[in-house]
């Protein structure tokens, strides 16, 4: 294995095919096709995690949206106790506030408890979360909690707006 300048390659390859039982090969293409190669798998983890990003959200907005049209009775029970459709929705949204944003930092801790264990095991020095990804997580928690926050709004709209008679009549 030799490392020679571009310029001299020709030369280099033409001397050491002259001695027997010596194949010359340049690599430089087959080092550069599998740099290529390697770099376009390295995309496909975030190509991923970005999927189960967005699977994990639209699986929180159903478990919130359903979560609250099942509600339908104990808003209405609110309705006609003397409160308020809008501040209804205030008490719906501070409770899928708080679980957005449990959700989003249980999350990222136990996803960063799994890089640190595997970090450990791995090369024995333990990096739960690295300072540059710090506002990514920041992101995703806020993201959780936007995320609980649209769902609970869309639709709580619907259940709040509905009439207290309605909702009640079957009780």
């Amino acid at each position: 294995v030799l490392q020679v300048d571009p310029a001299h390659l020709n030369e280099v390859l033409l001397k050491l095919s002259e001695n027997p039982l010596v194949f010359a090969l340049d690599i430089t293409f087959i080092d550069g096709l599998l740099k290529r190669l390697i770099d376009q798998f390295a995309a496909i983890p975030t190509v991923v995690g970005l999927l189960s990003l967005l699977a994990a959200a639209v699986a929180m907005a159903n478990t919130v949206s359903l979560q609250t049209l099942e509600r339908r009775r104990q808003i209405g029970v609110l309705k006609a106790v003397g409160l308020k459709g809008r501040r209804v929705l205030w008490v719906m949204l501070l409770e899928n506030t708080l679980v957005g944003l449990l959700g989003g930092l249980i999350g990222i801790g136990v996803s960063a408890l799994g890089a640190a264990l595997m970090t450990t095991v791995g090369i024995g020095e333990t990096i739960p979360i690295p300072r540059e990804a710090a506002p990514v997580a920041v992101a995703l928690v806020v993201a959780s909690v936007v995320i609980a926050w649209a769902s609970t709004f869309l639709s709580a709209r619907v259940a709040i707006s509905e009439r207290v008679a309605n909702v009640l009549r079957y009780e």
